[in-house]
């Protein structure tokens, strides 16, 4: 019979090494032992998760919060696979029943944030994005909310506004190249091509994969006329696989 709690601590470790398939594979065998250990079950859903196998994943949840009704880490993760499926009114309810039991976890504000951001409700998003930040003004959370908000600004028209809110996501990470990239499509809504071109310029040298930005360099570059740096931007963008 195995020792579930060491064999636990081994797919743990498979866990955060990044061989999350390993870790799945030792989990289930502490499953096939006892079926109702939920640690066991939580963790080979957030493995899932992080597969993008998001519909294993809520499956796996959903064991957890039938052992552990009030376990708000669950209904956390249960709502981010959630928002993955475009399922944000389901989403949103888990936030909720998380938030019930941890109201100040500020990545459980943040879910919410995206998921009414997602249904277009920006300013229940902002209210979100603001408590989080309230919560945790400094560290890698407080980055993501800031970004967010300045997203949801974004889509209120308040470009100005999501600039500032862009300038202290990057003060809390400055190699986060989704908020480079971000400022760069506010700037150009400003006609502000120069300072757009250096955000998007940013992003591609911080994550060359990111197809998004290399487009948005080649639209920066068009509007500066500088064509020939523009096709060769766009033909980036395509070679990533965005059309």
């Amino acid at each position: 019979m195995l020792d579930l709690d060491i064999y636990h601590r081994n797919c743990l470790g498979r866990y955060n090494s990044g061989r999350f398939e390993s870790a799945i594979e030792c989990l289930d065998k502490v499953i096939d032992e006892d079926h109702l250990h939920p640690d066991a079950w939580y963790l080979k859903g957030v493995a899932l998760r992080k597969l993008h196998r998001h519909e294993e994943a809520l499956s796996s949840f959903d064991v957890v919060l039938e052992l552990t009704p009030e376990n708000a880490n669950a209904w956390r993760n249960k709502a981010i696979a959630l928002n993955e499926l475009g399922r944000h009114e389901d989403a949103l309810e888990c936030c909720d029943r998380s938030l019930e039991v941890e109201p100040a976890n500020p990545i459980t504000w943040v879910v919410k944030g995206y998921a009414l951001h997602s249904m277009g409700r920006f300013e229940d998003a902002l209210e979100a994005y603001d408590r989080a930040i309230e919560i945790e003004p400094l560290g890698k959370r407080a980055g993501s909310a800031w970004n967010n908000k300045g997203a949801a600004l974004d889509n209120l028209g308040r470009h100005e506004e999501s600039i500032e809110c862009y300038d202290e996501s990057i003060m809390v990470d400055p190699f986060d190249f989704y908020t480079w990239n971000n400022k760069g499509v506010a700037l150009s809504a400003l006609k502000r091509p120069k300072k757009a071109f250096k955000c998007f310029q940013k992003a591609v040298e911080i994550w060359p994969e990111y197809a998004t930005s290399w487009r948005n360099l080649g639209l920066a570059l068009k509007t500066l006329h500088r064509d020939d740096e523009a096709e060769e931007a766009f033909e980036r963008a395509k070679d990533l696989g965005l059309e």
